[in-house]
């Protein structure tokens, strides 16, 4: 797990420096979700594409016959590479596109731990990891609430098992930063 956030890390260091100026999307945001806690910071990359790095609660429920029932509240982490392909189109309509207001399609990698922070659900393993496409919709208002909708195929595994499934995020949140 460390080789993995060392190299997530190293990945995201360095597209700072790839960053220009001439975009569509914002140069730096930085936003708060209220959904569940967590913060995502979403760097310009080029005209149309961010890299976004997100820490993020998840919540997990079971009720079984056959184990024990439980809840819990795990730690996330994600990064992606959204490329923003309806900006020209939503301007051609007269929409906005500030705060990253778009649609996109996103390689996305997550990271989640085994143990539960609050409650009593904790896994065999240590963590879950997941590599997988998503397509998303965000959309940001005039006074910086945030939507944001993903849904799409990936692959999780963790220390004794693999699989196929899907990743979905739905997130209220703030802008606090942008252009």
């Amino acid at each position: 797990m460390k080789t993995i956030s060392s190299l997530l890390l190293c990945f995201f260091i360095a597209t700072i420096g790839i960053a220009q100026s001439g975009k569509n999307v914002e140069n730096h945001q930085l936003t708060l979700n209220i959904l569940l806690p967590g913060i995502v910071y979403e760097q310009g990359i080029s005209e149309n594409s961010t890299i976004a790095a997100e820490a993020t609660m998840g919540f997990a429920y079971r009720e079984s016959d056959f184990v024990e029932s439980g809840f819990g509240i795990f730690p996330i982490g994600r990064l992606q590479y959204r490329h923003y392909y309806n900006f020209d189109r939503r301007l051609d309509k007269g929409k906005r596109i500030a705060g990253n207001t778009g649609n996109y399609i996103a390689p996305t990698i997550a990271i989640q731990g085994g143990k539960a922070i609050i409650g009593d659900l904790d896994y065999v393993s240590d963590y879950f990891g997941g590599v997988g496409a998503v397509y998303g919709l965000q959309r940001t208002g005039q006074k910086g609430f945030q939507f944001r909708f993903e849904v799409g195929p990936g692959y999780f595994f963790d220390e004794f098992e693999s699989n196929f499934g899907i990743f979905l995020a739905l997130k209220l949140g703030w802008v606090v930063s942008k252009k």
